[in-house]
């Protein structure tokens, strides 16, 4: 296996942080005990984002924040993913009719990434460039059209206790999302206590003991975290909304995502998560996306 470079592992540490508070600027002590970076190895660092572009310092109050060259990257990258600016042009219009909050978001590793958010909803802790942990059941909009068997769902299990089987309510409550094509995910004090602990995180990511505590809080969202049946006159409390926009292998690309939610009716619930899964299925169709087949076992 090789193993990966020190600085290349710094570097990314300080531009996910930068990314997660973009208007930001901050000294080099600053960012040393919020990365637990020895000074010395992350000047180095700070020195060659600096010469790149990717940074700018300060020259009077010796702070750094973002560089224009993040700027060409960025743009680059909705070049290649143009669906990501799709998608945030009709979640934002989504957003002007409903009032809530609207967030693109993708997996990468062992995290899931908020690559954008539209409208003014009731949950300011979610920001572009926030990363959450792709713990269970966290994530099943991604997982569920994986299969049972695969590679990536072994993985997303191992990464907590709850080890390498899968369980019986994961499994009944992925089968559901596939069935209808959306994610419902109840508002619980768990899950109000975890966006605080993210937002925390966020501050201070190299935290072991606040890792540790977002890793719990995860795993005790419990096995009613996905509401299995949606009746039309009953009233639910829910965090978010999610439905998965397929690339052209049949991989989720991206989820788009309702959050901030008021208590609703199922009826409307039912109706937010249509317009979720129909804006998700025209997006989709433009970069050729398909939902994989999957086999009966």
């Amino acid at each position: 296996m090789v193993r990966p470079a020190l600085a290349a592992g710094r570097a990314l540490a300080v531009l996910d942080y930068f990314a997660a508070h973009p208007e930001q600027s901050y000294t080099l002590s600053e960012l040393s005990e919020a990365l637990d970076i020895n000074l010395a190895s992350l000047l180095a660092v700070l020195r060659a984002l600096t010469d790149a572009g990717y940074l700018a310092r300060h020259p009077q109050r010796k702070t750094y924040g973002l560089g224009m060259s993040v700027v060409a990257l960025g743009h680059a990258a909705l070049t290649r993913h143009q669906v990501v600016d799709r998608a945030r042009g009709e979640l934002r219009a989504l957003a002007a009719e409903s009032g809530l909050r609207y967030v693109v978001s993708a997996v990468a590793g062992d995290s899931i990434v908020i690559l954008a958010v539209e409208g003014r909803g009731r949950t300011p802790e979610v920001w572009a460039g926030m990363r959450l942990p792709l713990l269970p059941p966290l994530g099943q909009v991604f997982l569920a059209w994986s299969g049972a068997g695969s590679g990536e769902i072994r993985r997303w299990l191992d990464r907590t206790a709850v080890g390498a089987p899968l369980t019986g309510h994961l499994d009944t409550a992925m089968a559901v999302v596939r069935e209808r094509g959306w994610s419902a995910n109840r508002d619980t004090a768990a899950r109000r206590a975890l966006g605080e602990a993210l937002a925390r995180l966020a501050d201070a990511p190299r935290d072991t003991g606040l890792r540790a505590r977002v890793a719990e809080l995860v795993v005790s969202l419990g096995d009613d975290y996905e509401v299995l049946s949606v009746a039309a006159d009953e009233r639910y409390r829910l965090a978010t909304l999610s439905a998965p926009v397929f690339d052209q292998h049949g991989s989720v690309a991206l989820a788009l995502t309702a959050t901030g939610l008021p208590e609703l009716d199922g009826a409307r619930v039912r109706e937010l998560a249509g317009q979720l899964a129909d804006v998700a299925g025209v997006l989709g169709a433009e970069i050729g996306g398909r939902p994989p087949v999957l086999s009966a076992g």
